[in-house]
C-alpha cells in the first residue's frame, strides 16, 4: 500500500477504515491526489473514477441510497467542487449519506487573486449538514484539531436521520507515497 506522506490526508484515509466505509468515487485532479492515491492504494476501498463531479455526486447519491451506507466523493478546489451541489443538494433533501472531499489551498490564500482557489467555508443551507475545514497539520494541537473535526463531520452523515457532510481538506500537492501504514 502507498500512503501520501500529508497527516490530514492519511488522518482522513484512517478514519474512512474506521468508520467502515468502502465505496469511493473520485473526480481526479492535483489536490486530491494524495487521497485518490491513497483510497485507491488500500484494498478495503472499491473506487470508482468519474471525471466529470457532478455527475460523481449523482451516481454517489444511487449507492448511498441502495446500500444504506456512507459513499466517499473527492474531487480538487476551485470551481470542480461546485459541480458537486446539485447531487449534494438531492443527498440533503434523501438525507443521504454522501461525504464530500473536495481539496483546498491555504485558507490564507482566499481573497488575493490566486488562481484555482474559492472560498467554501460557508456552505450552501441545503447541501450539507456540516462543513468542515481542515488546515494542514503542523503539530500535535493541529493534529488533534484534525482528528475532532473529521470524526465530528463522519458521525453526521448518520445523525439525526443523515445526509450530506462537506469536509474541505487543506493539502500540499506531493508525488511522495511512500507510507506504508498509517
Amino acid at each position: 500500500m502507498k500512503y501520501p506522506e500529508i497527516p490530514v490526508a492519511q488522518t482522513l484515509i484512517l478514519s474512512c477504515i474506521q468508520y467502515d466505509f468502502c465505496n469511493v468515487v473520485i473526480s481526479p485532479g492535483s489536490r486530491n491526489v494524495p487521497l485518490a492515491i491513497g483510497f485507491a492504494s488500500n484494498e478495503k476501498f472499491n473506487c470508482y473514477s468519474i471525471v466529470d463531479e457532478r455527475s460523481a455526486a449523482y451516481m454517489a447519491c444511487g449507492m448511498a441510497a441502495e446500500s444504506n451506507e456512507p459513499v466517499v466523493i473527492t474531487c480538487t478546489g476551485a470551481t470542480a467542487s461546485r459541480n458537486y451541489l446539485p447531487g449534494l443538494t438531492e443527498a440533503f433533501h434523501r438525507k443521504l449519506p454522501v461525504l464530500a472531499v473536495t481539496g483546498t489551498r491555504d485558507i490564507s490564500k482566499y481573497g488575493h487573486l490566486e488562481d484555482q482557489v474559492i472560498d467554501r467555508t460557508v456552505k450552501p443551507k441545503d447541501a450539507a449538514k456540516i462543513t468542515a475545514h481542515i488546515p494542514i497539520v503542523k503539530d500535535d494541537d493541529d493534529r488533534w484539531e484534525c482528528v475532532v473535526k473529521i470524526n465530528e463531520a463522519l458521525g453526521e452523515l448518520t445523525n439525526n436521520g443523515g445526509g450530506p457532510v462537506h469536509i474541505n481538506l487543506t493539502t500540499n500537492y506531493t508525488r511522495t507515497y511512500t507510507t506504508k501504514e498509517i
